[in-house]
């Protein structure tokens, strides 16, 4: 999907496994529902060893206590080290970068959504992204907090992006994207707003980043954008850069 440089530290943070297989960060048009929708379960890939405790002895997972899921490692003894006790961080399944709201389409929208889109998109060149220090995000709802990774090159491409978006969704009355909006990449998550508890832990999380940083060179940090992609229904729509 990209080319060198696909952030292949984080392509390989995970911890459920499956029949599928996941495809790499992306930047995506987030995605949108239809009546029918349904998403395949998906699999993640080891976390890096530098989250992991190797001085502690192996843990014992339970699938009852993750919907019965079995860990492909026991996560839960990296994170302890950073997050409370009583904070039950999740790792992310899909790497992407929002650049839409969750909005519901109407399904007789989709094809006249998609070409809106497509005309928007085509007259930008592609572009790269460049990560940088982690930051924490709780949604409108506060129902969830996040620890993405922030954008800290390529905003300005992102931005003009979002504003061409917002024009599609304004031609079917659905809501902008954010004002000012903070572009990230989540990486883990958990219940409810603990964005105070989580602001604690962050020098420890950047400091371990910061690790990551010199210990693999610059081509593990950013991405090439060549397309966006837009997830509607059980449906996957790619929209190609210039």
């Amino acid at each position: 999907m990209f080319g060198k440089g696909s952030l292949s530290l984080l392509e390989e943070y995970g911890g459920d496994s499956s029949d599928e297989e996941v495809p790499g960060p992306r930047v995506s048009v987030k995605r949108t529902y239809d009546s029918d929708s349904s998403y395949p379960s998906k699999r993640r890939l080891p976390v890096p060893s530098q989250f992991s405790n190797k001085n502690e002895n192996d843990y014992v997972d339970d699938p009852l206590l993750h919907e019965g899921r079995v860990r492909s490692f026991a996560h839960e003894r990296a994170i302890k080290k950073i997050v409370p006790e009583y904070i039950e961080l999740k790792q992310c399944n899909d790497f992407h970068i929002s650049l839409t709201k969750t909005v519901i389409l109407r399904y007789i929208w989709i094809t006249p959504f998609v070409q809106s889109v497509q005309e928007y998109i085509k007259c930008f060149n592609k572009f790269m992204i460049v990560f940088g220090n982690a930051k924490v995000y709780c949604n409108e709802e506060k129902t969830r907090t996040f620890i993405g990774i922030e954008i800290k090159s390529g905003y300005d491409s992102l931005l003009k992006i979002v504003e061409n978006l917002n024009h599609s969704l304004s031609e079917y009355k659905l809501p902008p994207f954010y004002e000012d909006p903070s572009f990230h990449m989540s990486i883990a998550w958990c219940l409810g707003d603990r964005q105070s508890e989580l602001n604690d832990c962050l020098p420890e999380i950047n400091s371990i980043l910061e690790t990551l940083k010199e210990i693999h060179n610059d081509d593990n940090w950013y991405i090439f954008v060549e397309y966006l992609l837009g997830k509607i229904g059980n449906k996957q729509f790619q929209f190609h850069l210039r």
